[in-house]
């Protein structure tokens, strides 16, 4: 197998690129993180990057999506943590769809 010259600068323009956002995005959190509108933002964004992949797969899936997201919901209630519920809401729509749903 042999890379390309072509292929190889593309890549290293990529990872120069990757690298530059990273480390720009670190640069504005210096001066950005202080604001507290900002702060907010960042502390919710997880959970709304998460609910916003979930809505998907539940309007267009079905009932074994709904399953997974309700044990979710209740697991990571009752646990007190997002992996608990990752788990069950993986579990959850493994074994709806193993009994037919």
């Amino acid at each position: 197998m042999s890379a390309s010259p072509e292929n190889l600068v593309a890549i290293f323009v990529m990872a120069l690129a990757a690298m530059a956002a990273k480390g720009g995005g670190f640069v504005a959190m210096r001066w950005l993180g202080r604001h507290r509108f900002v702060s907010a933002l960042l502390d919710h964004a997880p959970g709304a990057v998460l609910v916003s992949a979930a809505v998907v797969p539940l309007v267009q899936a079905g009932d074994a999506y709904w399953a997974g997201a309700i044990a979710a919901a209740v697991l990571t209630r009752m646990a007190g943590g997002f992996t608990p519920g990752l788990f069950g809401a993986v579990g959850a729509v493994a074994l709806a769809r193993w009994a037919g749903l």
